[in-house]
């Protein structure tokens, strides 16, 4: 008897404890507008990898062979930004975004491109991991964004930059414009 008032004890216990750490429902989670944001990246990640074949024709070498890369990335982005729809059981419906792409004739302007592409998708995923309120996606969207802030510093680095100036900053936000020296003529 004593020992089944105590199990009886012990299980109240924990089954008030698991109503406390999530029985309900939190009320600041959005499902829907966490659909909407991962829809929006997930927008923004197909436009990038059409970006990227718009601009692999101006490249070459060692610059081509990265770019390759980096659209791969972007794909695997992609990817994993549908997979976190899933898991959210929300529908992949991405709007329709076109990144601008004309008079890539030379390398300097297919890498100030690419350049301009991953500051502002860098700018998106991490405004994007500040407005969803399921924490479990975030850190998967953080990781898209130092990925792209990666790239930019290898950007800096073939557009000419020194190893000081290809990280000029703490903090990569995506709107670091590239040095002067480097976006010349």
């Amino acid at each position: 008897m004593r020992r089944a008032l105590i199990l009886g004890a012990i299980l109240t216990a924990l089954a008030g404890g698991l109503v406390a750490c999530g029985g309900g429902s939190d009320p600041a989670v959005d499902k829907e507008a966490d659909v909407r944001v991962l829809n929006e990246i997930l927008g923004r990640q197909l436009a990038a990898i059409d970006a990227y074949g718009e601009a692999l024709p101006a490249l070459r070498g060692a610059d081509l062979a990265t770019a390759r890369a980096f659209r791969a990335q972007e794909q695997e982005h992609a990817n994993e930004t549908t997979k976190i729809l899933r898991g959210l059981d929300g529908e992949s419906d991405p709007p329709a975004e076109v990144i601008e792409a004309d008079g890539l004739a030379t390398r300097r302007d297919a890498l100030g491109f690419l350049y301009e592409l991953e500051s502002a998708t860098i700018d998106a995923e991490l405004n994007a991991v500040a407005e969803l309120t399921i924490a479990w996606p975030r850190p998967a969207i953080a990781a898209m964004a130092a990925n792209q802030a990666q790239r930019l510093v290898l950007i800096r680095r073939a557009l000419g930059a020194g190893p000081l100036e290809a990280v000029p900053e703490a903090f990569e936000t995506g709107e670091t414009p590239p040095p002067e020296e480097m976006m010349g003529p």
